[in-house]
């Protein structure tokens, strides 16, 4: 029963890609093909250290790059006084390549490298760093890392171009797991 459900499948899904007049699997399109993009997620995934970070993406002619930081928690906390923190940040970097499935949709092995530190910030400690442009100034806290651990990282991504400037992804990978949204920048040079 469950090869004859997988062979009906199989067979719907070819014709649905032929007579969309698809191609599928056509790695031209990937050719001159640049999108760059920012994402949020979760970076240290699975460990002590995991919490909510930022990151940036791009990706030249299938090429995937992608970095997601997570800071100390408490680095820029506007408090001052005598308290010692626990803190700790997570790092990830990662490469792939995107695969094209059909010109809308593209999958990417991952693998990559993820760092989590352990560390104290001392909120005593007064910084300021000054924005030359508009003169503003913020302030934040020394942070010293206790412990730090190194792993490798792996897992995949899919990606979604339902609009021809526009790409959504996600990806999830042992120590992360995040989403975001690119512009396909090959496609806005093409409109001028």
């Amino acid at each position: 029963m469950k090869k004859t459900r997988f062979v009906i499948l199989a067979v719907l899904f070819v014709f649905a890609c032929n007579s969309a007049n698809a191609q599928f699997l056509n790695l031209a399109n990937n050719n001159q093909r640049v999108t760059f993009g920012f994402q949020l997620g979760e970076a240290g995934l699975q460990t002590d250290y995991q919490d909510f970070g930022w990151g940036l993406s791009a990706s030249i002619c299938g090429v995937y790059i992608d970095f997601l930081l997570s800071p100390p928690q408490h680095k820029n906390d506007h408090h001052v006084n005598n308290t010692l923190w626990q803190d700790d940040e997570a790092f990830t970097i990662n490469v792939g390549y995107q695969i094209p499935i059909l010109p809308w949709l593209r999958i990417a092995p991952i693998i990559g490298y993820c760092q989590t530190n352990y560390g104290i910030t001392d909120m005593s400690t007064v910084n300021i760093h000054v924005n030359e442009g508009s003169h503003r100034g913020s302030i934040y806290h020394d942070y010293y890392p206790q412990k730090r651990f190194h792993e490798f990282n792996y897992g995949g991504g899919l990606f979604l171009q339902p609009f021809k400037y526009v790409e959504i992804y996600g990806v999830y990978t042992v120590r992360s797991v995040y989403g975001g949204i690119s512009l396909n920048l090959t496609a806005l040079a093409d409109k001028k």
